[in-house]
């Protein structure tokens, strides 16, 4: 199959390092159900998040608004969603296997449900330094809290679910990478399978990660490299976990949920002559990066300045046609949804935010609210922050929203997390 996660690439999968999971929790207060699906693909669109509840709501007693489902965003697994940009190399979905990728996601919430037992939980963190950063600044703004969802077993004792999210891309492995592989996070649960044993179920969702990546904390782009960081994030989520005594699980937390949806402001585009100079000034520097031997992450970060100005020229041309339209009407509004467990909230959003909004949205409550991104829906591009769209880096001309996109998301979710 196609590989999707790097524009102009033809990348035909040659076979497998490591299987896709999807993993699904359903917890229950006796009141309220609700249920999380942590999925190995690079999105989940709206579309396939609405069969995915419809489907589950008739099977089992449990509300589809109720479910969310996450992508966790691997750049080394199919096509799940048309191109918005209409990158000529990148084919459309393969209906066959979106059809499979909605069963077994539905499977899997079903067969959590009937698997539910009595359970005690406890809401940790871990410390993920060192396992990426900031792409663009090595000492940049980055989220290194790891929330881990611990869910134990009341009369056994023993760990059978865990679920957590990293505010990280999973891009150690790039476009010369022809092996299917959910990244390190498929080496994160490998440690996690063996230190804390194979039938423990790991969640995995990426946080606001816009400008976060392995980038400069990696020697190579290799598969050697997504093991040394995925099993470096297992064990610190393995220590603190290992950590926790008695009283740091709970017999029974309240479940609420809550769900809003917004409109975004459109991104006000350059000229057309302006997007073209554009291209060309950068594609200029790149060459000469590359005619003068710079190190690999610089040029990197030039060569996706390039893919970004070549996606701008893109979508001006198409916002001057009418093309962005149709794209904006599959995408908005958006879908916000917070759900508290007790005294903690976890907030799904569609799309890849920068990681300064993550930031904002945990101070609103420190120490109670976490982010998880590429949830319920997909966006085309990134919400970046004001100073990103000024600079015009990639995620900038890649982006079809304004800054002021992610302020409009803080603000709400402020506002959803006063009631």
């Amino acid at each position: 199959m196609f590989l999707h996660g790097y524009p102009h690439v033809e990348r035909d999968s040659e076979g497998i390092n490591d299987p896709l999971y999807a993993s699904a929790l359903i917890i229950d207060d006796g009141e309220n159900q609700i249920g999380f699906c942590a999925v190995d693909v690079i999105f989940v669109s709206k579309e396939i998040t609405k069969e995915i509840r419809e489907r589950v709501e008739k099977s089992i007693d449990i509300k589809g608004e109720n479910l969310m489902v996450s992508a966790s965003h691997t750049h080394s697994g199919p096509v799940t969603v048309a191109d918005a940009f209409y990158d000529p190399i990148v084919p459309e979905p393969d209906p066959e296997y979106i059809s499979y990728l909605i069963s077994k996601i539905t499977q899997v919430f079903i067969e959590a449900y009937h698997d539910k037992r009595r359970s005690k939980i406890a809401i940790t963190s871990a410390d993920s330094t060192g396992v990426g950063g900031n792409r663009h600044d090595k000492l940049g703004p980055v989220d290194s809290e790891v929330p881990v969802i611990v869910v134990r077993d009341f009369d056994q004792g023993h760990i059978f679910a865990l679920s957590i999210i990293h505010c990280m891309h999973p891009t150690v492995l790039h476009e010369d990478s022809k092996l299917i592989s959910a990244d390190f996070p498929g080496y994160t649960r490998k440690f996690i399978s063996d230190n804390l044993g194979e039938d423990v179920v790991l969640l995995y969702q990426t946080g606001p990660s816009g400008n976060q990546s392995p980038r400069h904390f990696i020697d190579s782009n290799s598969l050697s490299e997504a093991r040394r960081l995925g099993f470096l994030l297992g064990k610190r989520i393995t220590e603190n976990i290992l950590r926790l005594n008695e009283r740091d699980y709970q017999e029974w937390l309240s479940l609420k949920v809550q769900k809003t949806f917004l409109d975004l402001p459109r991104k006000r585009f350059m000229s057309l002559e302006d997007a073209k100079e554009k291209v060309a000034i950068v594609k200029t520097k790149l060459d000469l990066m590359r005619l003068y031997e710079k190190q690999e992450t610089e040029i990197r970060t030039v060569e996706c300045d390039w893919f970004g100005a070549e996606e701008n020229l893109k979508l001006t041309k198409m916002s001057i046609n009418g093309g962005l339209e149709k794209v904006y009407e599959t995408i908005l509004p958006i879908e916000i949804s917070s759900v508290a467990l007790g005294d903690v909230h976890f907030i799904f959003l569609p799309g890849e935010l920068f990681v300064e909004y993550s930031l904002k949205i945990k101070s609103i409550l420190p120490g109670n609210v976490y982010v998880s991104t590429l949830s319920n829906g997909v966006l085309a591009g990134y919400i970046v922050t004001q100073e990103a769209e000024k600079k015009g880096v990639y995620e900038a001309f890649n982006s079809i929203f304004s800054w002021e996109s992610g302020e409009l998301i803080v603000e709400t979710v402020h506002k959803m997390l006063q009631n």
